[in-house]
């Protein structure tokens, strides 16, 4: 089987008046352009219009003129192969260009090159930035390049943007069908190149692989880790690393907990029937502490599948909201461009504008609520956080009543638990600080200090 090759794909977007200073970030040009930013391997631009005679030009232009609350540009953020040189590297990267923005799209490039601040090792990745504006055969200046796509005369609006309104789970598969097609390219480029390695585009738990994931550090808390000053991303690596540790060498933990849970929730649902169970005379009364350790262990996994299966109402919750924005904001987009095409040429004109302007507005505001939705955000619900959660716990009461009724009892069960522990720490706080004092004294004593 070959080795499997780190993998990373993500789709970024930015902000209309952010076009600009990104390009020039990941060109490192301007103010990026220093001696301690030598990572840059290779930078490349395309698909830009006539009057755009450097890739700054174009984005300069995107910043001015794509409205206010509009999507500047779009960013594929790739890892690239180590075992490539980097005129390899730079052919997979315009083959990913050729196949995904063809001729359609300005865009630019830049692949980093960076060292690990920990293990040294090169860090190849690529920024490739593109318009969502698409390209056609007409000429249009630079102010009306990015106005709004008009589809009954195209040469008097601007180029069109996207590829209409998609709802959360349409964009969901096809950044999936992005990364598949990442990862296909890649492994091609690597067989190409006579390389073993092979990356996949699947989650841990989609491949069968029962192991927790990596917590990437970043430049900063690398670079602070390796001067020896401990970050909370490198606390939290070396946690992770010890659990992934801990878990690979007890395998039927998880099972076994999880069995003890249910045991747990039906000893909770007995409790509540009168009639008294017989007691068995070869009973063996168990050890008081490992009793304990085992309802809190019990305790923190019922605690932990409650708040799992209320998290899931809640993203069921979020995704029924952001099904009826969808529904909203698509019929109200055919009502709008009813609205368009009746477009008078001399009477009834002004009013005609007025309605544009105020359905303008209005679709806006029903694009913003459906991204803000999409991105775990209720904006029209006025105490959002306390009506989302209890929507949440009532169907998850409703859904696990035996759970629901077990998890309190955990929780005041890890609340004793949490109060235990934190009362132990203070009592070896103040029993080591009583041997410091006796041992500074004794000090003293030997230097004749004492009285």
């Amino acid at each position: 089987m070959p080795a499997m090759a780190s993998y990373h794909c993500t789709v970024k977007a930015g902000a209309s008046s952010s076009a600009s200073a990104h390009a020039a970030y990941i060109e490192r040009d301007g103010k990026y352009k220093s001696k301690s930013r030598d990572d840059l391997e290779a930078v490349e631009s395309g698909n830009l219009p006539s009057w755009a005679e450097h890739s700054s030009d174009f984005w300069k232009a995107s910043d001015s003129y794509e409205r206010a609350n509009a999507k500047g540009y779009r960013e594929y953020e790739v890892a690239l192969p180590r075992e490539m040189l980097p005129v390899q590297r730079l052919e997979l990267v315009r083959d990913f260009i050729r196949q995904e923005l063809g001729d359609r799209h300005a865009y630019t490039f830049a692949i980093h090159n960076p060292r690990a601040a920990l293990e040294g090792g090169e860090q190849p990745h690529a920024h490739i930035m593109f318009s969502e504006r698409q390209r056609d055969s007409i000429e249009r200046p630079e102010a009306q390049y990015f106005k709004r796509w008009n589809a009954k005369n195209p040469e008097k609006g601007g180029c069109k943007k996207g590829d209409g309104y998609k709802s959360a789970e349409q964009r969901k598969t096809e950044l999936v069908a992005l990364r598949e097609r990442w990862a296909s390219l890649q492994n091609d480029h690597l067989e190409k190149h006579g390389h073993a390695d092979r990356v996949d585009h699947r989650t841990l738990k989609e491949r069968g692989i029962e192991r927790m994931p990596t917590e990437h550090l970043g430049p900063t808390a690398a670079a602070m880790e390796q001067r020896g000053v401990p970050t909370r991303r490198g606390l939290v690596k070396a946690q992770r690393e010890a659990d992934v540790a801990e878990v690979a060498g007890i395998p039927e933990l998880s099972r076994r907990l999880r069995a003890d849970c249910v045991q747990l929730v039906k000893l909770e649902a007995a409790k509540s029937d009168p009639t008294p169970s017989p007691v068995k005379p070869d009973l063996v009364k168990p050890n008081p502490i490992q009793e304990r350790r085992r309802q809190e262990e019990m305790s923190v996994q019922i605690v932990k599948m409650w708040r799992e299966v209320v998290q899931k109402e809640r993203e069921e919750h979020l995704k029924e909201l952001t099904t009826q924005a969808f529904e909203t904001a698509k019929a109200f987009s055919v009502h709008f461009q009813a609205h368009m095409d009746a477009e008078p040429m001399l009477f009834g004109r002004k009013a005609w504008e007025a309605k544009r302007v105020a359905m303008d507005r209005r679709y806006d505001r029903l694009k913003v609520d459906y991204d803000e939705l999409k991105t775990g955000r209720y904006p029209f619900l006025s105490n959002d956080k306390e009506a989302v959660q209890k929507e949440a716990l009532q169907r998850a009461t409703a859904k696990e009543p035996k759970l629901a009724a077990a998890q309190a009892p955990a929780e005041a069960i890890l609340r004793v638990r949490d109060q235990r522990e934190q009362e132990e720490r203070m009592q070896r706080a103040r029993e080591e600080d009583r041997i410091r004092q006796a041992r500074k004294a004794e000090r003293g004593q030997d230097r004749g200090y004492s009285r």
